[in-house]
């Protein structure tokens, strides 16, 4: 009996650590690319406008891309197959962007690249969730990993790019999602919920979309979301901006990204204090503040002293808005839920926002894409107050209950 309680215990420490490492160098690969891009964008001479360009056609690709790899995880119930050939797929991609060098081949390399990232998030997600779920483990407490591994390959890989030039990190990214292959053959690939839609799959969808909460939380990604994923690409011109250096960008998202672990851990006794509704409006709350904030001009060295407000904001919305996805949404289309959830918020969101931004960037200032960016968020936070306070406050057991009769 002690032997198999033993090998019990030991089988689901390696599966937490397996999850921990996977969310680790998952992050580490996409910290590697997103915030240092626009580095290897001017190093061949692209102009703002096809910046812009391929800065919106990832958004497009996902959301027709996340929706059908959900769909297909659902239907035949191979999730982790899936996720190791799409990190495969994502690598080898991006080591060609090496090659590449005019703009039409970089444009076409993205829509490939942007096809397979679209699985990765949503399909990890579904997996640690139900790990989390059926062991009673807070989810931030995996998820937090991604943070540290974001935080750590953002300063890491600035510190080589800067002495050996912006193609170094194409080979970071392609590095950390082959680690992250290697750890998620540690992660078990349990059965979920028998979908009563495996011959009628875009039914499940119908049915999703028929669920008001699922409906008011899509449009508050969309907005605060997609103003999330906007910064990445926008926040090294805004640093500049304010009188920061290209070497500063690195130190910031280390700072930024790295407060986001501990908020992460912290998320979960929120939503047991306050509930996850709570814990979603005060982080839209802080983002909202947050942009403005930025919109004035504070100065690096404001910006980095209260770098913890990332933390507070996205650190708190990243660890809670997939357990809201599960928690209202049928156990049968949980990776179908995730991808259409990304598909909004990262997809939709983070088009429309780049591309609005783009224009007020050549139009007005890069400070004036904040007060966007602080603007937009605000408008996110009034359906979450709906989802809190209004006629959904409750979580709809009922209507969850009849997509899966």
């Amino acid at each position: 009996m002690s032997g198999s309680l033993s090998g019990k215990f030991q089988g689901a420490a390696g599966a937490f650590f397996g999850f921990s490492a996977l969310y680790l160098f998952i992050y580490y690969g996409f910290g590697a690319f997103s915030p240092l891009i626009t580095q290897y964008y001017k190093s061949i001479h692209l102009t703002g406008t096809q910046i812009g360009m391929i800065s919106a056609v990832a958004p497009v690709v996902s959301i027709v891309a996340q929706p059908m790899w959900g769909m297909i995880c659902d239907r035949f119930q191979i999730r982790r197959r899936v996720l190791v050939g799409t990190l495969l797929a994502s690598g080898a991609v991006g080591l060609l962007f090496t090659t590449a060098s005019a703009y039409a081949f970089v444009f076409l390399l993205y829509i490939l690249l942007s096809f397979f990232q679209s699985a990765i998030i949503p399909i990890s997600d579904s997996l640690a969730l139900h790990y989390c779920n059926k062991h009673r483990i807070q989810f931030g407490d995996i998820r937090m990993w991604g943070a540290v591994g974001f935080a750590l390959a953002a300063f890491l890989t600035g510190l080589l790019v800067e002495k050996w030039g912006p193609s170094v990190l194409f080979y970071s990214y392609c590095i950390a999602l082959i680690a992250a292959i290697l750890f998620l053959l540690r992660v078990p690939e349990e059965a979920a919920e028998s979908s009563p839609y495996r011959s009628g799959i875009f039914k499940g969808m119908g049915q999703l979309l028929r669920l008001p909460r699922f409906l008011l939380f899509l449009f508050a990604s969309f907005c605060v979301f997609g103003v999330v994923n906007a910064n990445n690409i926008w926040f090294s011109l805004y640093y500049q901006a304010i009188g920061g250096t290209v070497a500063g960008v690195g130190l910031a998202f280390l700072l930024f990204a790295g407060s986001e672990a501990p908020f992460m851990k912290l998320a979960g006794f929120f939503v047991r204090r306050w509930g996850l509704e709570t814990t979603l409006l005060l982080a839209a709350v802080f983002s909202a503040l947050r942009w403005f904030w930025y919109s004035s001009a504070p100065g690096t060295a404001a910006v980095l002293a209260l770098f913890f407000i990332q933390g507070m904001s996205v650190g708190f919305y990243l660890a809670t808005a997939a357990q809201f996805v599960r928690e209202n949404t049928p156990a049968s289309l949980q990776v179908t839920a995730l991808a259409v959830f990304f598909s909004v918020g990262s997809g939709l969101g983070t088009m429309l926002c780049n591309m609005l931004a783009g224009w007020i960037q050549d139009h007005f200032s890069t400070l004036a894409i904040y007060f966007f960016f602080g603007s937009m968020t605000t408008l996110g936070i009034i359906p979450l107050l709906l989802i809190r306070f209004g006629p959904w406050k409750r979580v709809e057991q009922a209507d969850a209950a009849d997509v899966t009769q």
